[in-house]
């Protein structure tokens, strides 16, 4: 640790002391929030087939977080790292019984930008995030009896239990995405994003053991995603 608060502190005066050859230096972490809008459509079909509720396609809640660098020997230059993710869960009430789909993607992310300032406080952002992670969809339908605690459900000969499927795969993902950054103080950064995600997914397996033939192909956590990151850091012009 007083390694690297050493040399946050040299690149600190050598920055400062050497503006001809060095450009904007930044290295910052923090949470992200974010908004995705991944197409529900072939995945809502599947579920009326079932009789049960769609999905909502107005989006869904997104957190995550994450950290970047600007290169100050390349103008512009930003790296970062992030983990980013969503999950949303539809339940479908039936007389006897409920039915229950749970819906996730989550991913680890390298990002690449180009920056430039916009002014004293504002900067604009145009680059992309790659990385791998996974797409899960977990199917469940149990007894309503189960929502009434009775120790007998739980102990008798036959357990009123239900039953759960769980399907996942691997999504290797990308990003393009511009944002806008303002830095509100000497220590604290704003970051508006906007991008789409697309993903290539690899087999659908159940309990990751058994290959699933013919799985819709459009079950995907591809859509529209907006997020704020809120970064605490060092900033050096």
């Amino acid at each position: 640790m007083k390694k690297i608060i050493l040399l946050f502190f040299v690149v600190f005066l050598y920055t400062n002391s050497n503006a001809q050859l060095f450009n904007k230096f930044s290295i910052a972490a923090g949470p992200v929030f974010g908004w995705n809008v991944p197409s529900f459509t072939d995945l809502n079909n599947e579920l009326k087939k079932a009789g049960m509720d769609e999905f909502s396609k107005s989006g869904v809640f997104a957190t995550g977080g994450g950290g970047f660098i600007d290169i100050p020997v390349i103008k512009g230059l930003r790296l970062g790292g992030y983990g980013y993710g969503f999950s949303t869960s539809k339940t479908t009430t039936l007389i006897s019984n409920s039915k229950v789909a749970d819906f996730s993607y989550s991913a680890g992310l390298l990002s690449i930008e180009y920056s430039r300032k916009l002014g004293k406080r504002f900067d604009w952002t145009v680059g992309a995030m790659v990385g791998i992670g996974s797409t899960n969809l977990k199917l469940s339908n149990f007894t309503n009896s189960l929502k009434e605690w009775n120790i007998n459900n739980y102990l008798g000969d036959t357990i009123s239990s239900g039953s759960t499927a769980s399907i996942k795969s691997t999504s290797y993902s990308f990003i393009p995405q511009a944002g806008i950054g303002f830095q509100a103080t000497k220590f604290l950064y704003f970051k508006l994003n906007a991008g789409y995600l697309l993903t290539v997914n690899s087999k659908w397996k159940l309990d990751d053991i058994i290959e699933l033939n013919n799985f819709p192909t459009g079950i995907k956590s591809d859509g529209l995603m907006f997020n704020l990151g809120i970064y605490l850091g060092l900033f050096v012009d």
